[in-house]
């Protein structure tokens, strides 16, 4: 007895490995061969009582699921047809480890004779569609987490016809799972725009429907930045793209220029498919498919009703007796009972950036715009702890009388809107790492340009007002980027130090240059030889220019180097000193590649060896990339120095045409 069973588990291992032999193939498998594997197959699965739902490996997986993973489905067509009816009800018991049928497997194709597979599965299995996996997921849920649009619409046009057919059918047990989490959920948290838009046309009931953590669709569509194209940023070259591609055959809409319409309708209408311009389109078709999204949602959502109840009135304290007071009077505070839905969807969009969101809502509701979180922070608040700037700007404008008094406002902590501008955006949770990555030195100063301007715009009561821990929101800024500043003044010096390292060289070069002038002296007068040539004259000034504005940059490093490096120096003084230095190195290295340009045309002109030319072409090059590599930081640079442009743009003086108005003497010297 124990001979023959084990005689059986050698034959069925023989045959596992002579199935799993014949169902891989190659990337460069050829018709053929594919061919002679298939049939293989098919005259295994003859020697099994089981057939095609034999168990191929340690994962359960039967022959059929294997076939449905390698997308070999005309071996599962052929498969499925050699199956007798009496064994099409193993179909819905047969699974693998995860729980999956082979629908679940086949949905993961957009392959035609997929299509065609799951067509003939539905005809003889209709309750296939039924089943779930382990994650209580149906087939519907895999079509739509791979993204595969023509196995969506097919599936989800089955579940309409089951649900009609059958009236006790409920829609729910195919679009939820156990947890709560339905398919609208699902395609907004796998980027698939286009199916939640279907699926929130076809079945609104879910559009408000929370998963068990209590988050709607429109609370994750918040919380989701890169599906904006606010919270995407691209290159030059893809800007450009990106506003000139049309997603539609109509063309290009909106606001946009005639070169670029025209140039959008060429693209549209070309025969040729270019692979980043294709990429661009359904990325911009995407950003488009969730605004729409986002439109409908906040229409039918009601999760942006679930708010805290404000605080009582609260003093603004300066001094610690008040503090205390203050602090009595929270703990009698009564929060809302809806703390369970975490924040609403104006506060989250607002934390992650998204200001279409924020500005649908708005429009939508402009009473969600007082709503708190459980903190008691209001949207400003909000905007300001994570450095949302363009929201910030955007709540002042269109709600001028609302933001007064949001800006007022004081949270749990007693801490005013200025006081969060000492909370570190790197600190506060996973939308951070949206944010581009700069220098210690540009952060500081911008940091620093943020509180001045929150200062300006705030009443003054809140200069002096102080939270909990007795702090000002200097002395709390202060001592919250003790660090960033101890690490930008280490930057900051040794980009001085190299930069001066840098020029000095540069100078010395020049200043060699100007001794050894090209085509060299006469022997009989010392005079250059090429003395009467246009271009010698170009080459001398601009050796000159180049050895000049090296020499300042020097100068302006080591009065850097020299700073104090205080606090307030970061804000104004050093970045204004370190553009300086870098625009007079930019000139510096500028009027040396034409002192080198101006050198080759004469060397070429005095017909010198070519050795000369190819030595100073190729000296061109370390100017190059040294001018291409601090061209991005540079522009950081004069980004972070914006604030004060404008500043003193506006304090310029502006010339009237109108007449001075006379005064009556006599009433000035009454008055």
């Amino acid at each position: 007895m124990a001979n023959y069973q084990t005689t059986d588990v050698n034959d069925d291992f023989t045959l596992r490995t002579k199935l799993n032999r014949a169902l891989s193939h190659t990337k460069n498998e050829d018709i053929e061969t594919r061919r002679k594997k298939n049939e293989d197959v098919k005259k295994l699965c003859k020697e099994t009582e089981l057939g095609p739902l034999f168990v191929c490996n340690i994962q359960n997986n039967t022959v059929l699921h294997l076939a449905c993973y390698f997308k070999n489905f005309e071996l599962a067509n052929d498969l499925l047809d050699s199956m007798p009816e009496s064994s099409l009800d193993l179909l819905l018991v047969k699974r693998n480890a995860w729980g999956s049928t082979v629908l679940h497997d086949a949905s993961t194709s957009k392959h035609e004779l997929g299509v065609v597979f799951l067509k003939k599965l539905f005809h003889r299995v209709p309750t296939l569609l039924a089943q779930r996996t382990n994650m209580g997921e149906t087939a519907l849920f895999q079509a739509i987490r791979y993204g595969k649009r023509n196995v969506y619409k097919l599936l989800i046009e089955e579940v309409r016809k089951l649900c009609n057919i059958y009236t006790g059918h409920d829609y729910l047990h195919y679009l939820r799972r156990e947890d709560h989490t339905n398919v609208l959920h699902l395609a907004i948290l796998t980027r698939r725009f286009d199916m939640a838009l279907d699926i929130a046309d076809k079945y609104p009931d879910l559009c408000d429907q929370p998963t068990y953590l209590k988050t709607t669709a429109l609370q994750m569509l918040a919380g989701s930045p890169t599906a904006f194209r606010s919270g995407v940023t691209f290159g030059c070259l893809v800007d450009f793209g990106y506003n000139i591609v049309p997603t539609s055959e109509q063309g290009t809409h909106g606001e946009v220029g005639i070169i670029k319409k025209c140039m959008g309708f060429m693209l549209n209408r070309s025969c040729c498919k270019f692979p980043m311009i294709e990429k661009v389109r359904e990325m911009k078709k995407g950003h488009e498919d969730a605004l729409e999204l986002a439109k409908i949602l906040i229409r039918r959502d009601k999760s942006w009703e679930h708010t805290q109840l404000p605080r009582a009135a609260v003093t603004p304290a300066t001094n610690i007796q008040n503090n205390v007071n203050n602090e009595i009077a929270s703990q009698t505070i009564v929060i809302s009972d809806d703390h369970r839905w975490g924040e609403t969807p104006l506060l989250l969009a607002a934390r992650s950036g998204c200001i279409e969101v924020v500005r649908e809502i708005l429009e939508m509701y402009p009473e969600a715009v007082d709503h708190l979180n459980e903190n008691q922070e209001n949207v400003l608040h909000v905007a300001i702890m994570n450095r949302n700037i363009d929201i910030f700007d955007l709540i002042r404008e269109t709600r001028p009388s609302t933001s007064r008094g949001l800006l007022r406002a004081i949270n749990k902590q007693d801490n005013s809107i200025l006081h969060l501008v000492g909370c570190k955006p790197a600190n506060l949770g996973e939308f951070s790492d949206y944010r581009e990555m700069k220098s210690p030195a540009v952060q500081l100063s911008e940091e620093l340009t943020l509180l001045e301007k929150l200062e300006n715009i705030c009443p003054e009561f809140l200069k002096n007002h102080r939270n909990r821990d007795n702090l000002t929101a200097r002395e709390l800024f202060a001592k919250a980027n003790n660090d960033l500043h101890d690490r930008a003044k280490t930057w900051l010096k040794s980009t001085a130090e190299n930069c001066t390292v840098v020029i000095i060289l540069m100078t010395t070069v020049a200043f060699a240059a100007a001794y050894t002038v090209p085509g060299g002296p006469d022997d009989r007068t010392g005079l250059p030889i090429l003395l009467g040539q246009p271009l010698f004259i170009v080459f001398t000034i601009t050796d000159v220019l180049s050895l000049g504005f090296g020499l300042t940059a020097v100068v302006v490093f080591l009065t850097i180097l020299t700073s104090p490096y205080r606090m307030k120096d970061f804000q104004r003084s050093l970045p204004q000193k370190l553009l300086l230095g870098f625009t007079l190195l930019f000139l510096s290295v500028s009027m040396m590649m034409v002192a080198f340009a101006a050198t080759i045309v004469l060397t070429i002109n005095a017909r010198q060896r070519w050795t000369k030319i190819t030595l100073y072409i190729v000296a061109i090059f370390p100017v190059l990339i040294f001018m291409l590599s601090y061209i991005p930081f540079y522009k950081e640079l004069i980004g972070a120095l914006s604030y004060w442009l404008k500043k003193i743009h506006s304090s310029l003086p502006r010339i009237s045409c109108r007449a001075p108005k006379h005064t009556d003497p006599t009433l000035s010297k009454s008055v």
